[in-house]
């Protein structure tokens, strides 16, 4: 009998089965919120979560609240930033217009006029006489504030402006009509059917934001989507 107990010992010893199992990290649950201009982003995100349920929800970028998530994502900085921020990557902001629309590259003071109301139609940029329709997004968005500070030098949008609820109702909008003229993101466009006349800014700067120090899991995230 002591023989046996001796052989199951030493097989035990020998044996991977045998051996206590390390425990296995739990996963979580991490909230992101994100504008619309992360988007693109999206793919990766759920890319890099580690196997972790990440609950993700868009919301307007007035809307992003990082109090009731683990990490908010946006374009360019916020005005009152007093978090843990991570730059995640970087994007170009555009200006775009209809393919079929001669003005095919404006310049930036042409932009200036033509989204503060200053040129009306497009006599002057293209001999057509038909009144230039401008579309924006809403104040607020992170792309719409991008584009006031660095194309509109605080000046506020034609009140004429037609108001695109998402980017692909931008796009949409400015390759049905050859007098549209819109602003969207470089990783946003994928339309042959637009034509980008002006490149307001880039390596603009995307970035996730956090109320505190990330955890295990959102840090892997973070490094992840850095890659």
């Amino acid at each position: 009998m002591k023989r046996f107990i001796a052989s199951i010992i030493l097989v035990c010893i020998f044996l991977p089965a045998c051996a206590v199992a390390p425990a296995a990290t739990p996963l979580e649950q991490l909230t992101i919120q994100y504008s619309a201009a992360v988007i693109p982003w999206l793919p990766t995100l759920f890319r890099c979560s580690d196997g972790n349920a990440i609950d993700a929800e868009q919301r307007g970028t007035d809307f992003l609240d990082i109090k009731s998530a683990d990490m908010v994502i946006r374009l360019g900085k916020p005005d009152i930033l007093s978090a843990y921020v991570y730059q995640l990557g970087t994007d170009e902001l555009l200006v775009i217009t209809n393919s079929k629309n001669p003005a095919r590259q404006l310049t930036p003071e042409q932009v200036y006029k033509l989204f503060t109301g200053q040129i009306q139609d497009w006599s002057s940029l293209n001999g057509n006489t038909t009144a230039v329709q401008v579309w924006i997004f809403a104040n607020g968005e992170d792309i719409t504030e991008l584009f006031k500070q660095y194309s509109l030098r605080g000046s506020p949008v034609s009140s004429a402006a037609h108001l695109a609820n998402n980017p692909q109702e931008m796009v949409q909008a400015i390759e049905k009509d050859i007098n549209a003229i819109g602003i969207i993101t470089r990783r946003l466009l994928s339309n042959e059917n637009v034509t980008v006349a002006n490149t307001v800014a880039s390596n603009l700067p995307m970035l996730g934001i956090s109320s505190t120090k990330p955890n295990r899991s959102l840090a892997h995230l973070i490094t992840c989507m850095q890659k």
